[in-house]
């Protein structure tokens, strides 16, 4: 089986989005917000608005590793030899 460098380049940009959405989504979370939150309960800090304020921090985290996919998977589908 031959594989030429555009074959190369596109599973290269595709592992990198999803490498990128795997910290972006799910390290930066767990270490951010979700952290946070599990420190303010173990201190008897919670509130609704530190509750809010996570579940905004969160979802934009999540929106931002969907941006970091979608740019892995455009750029493979640009290298993608049909």
């Amino acid at each position: 089986m031959k594989f030429s460098w555009r074959t190369i380049a596109a599973a290269f940009s595709y592992a990198l989005g999803v490498l990128g959405w795997c910290y972006v989504g799910g390290y930066k979370i767990l270490t951010g917000p979700v952290r946070e939150l599990i420190l303010a309960q173990m201190a008897g800090s919670m509130s609704l608005g530190r509750l809010v304020a996570a579940l905004i921090e969160g979802f934009i985290y999540l929106s931002l590793a969907g941006g970091v996919w979608c740019i892995g998977y455009m750029l493979s589908s640009h290298f993608r030899e049909d």
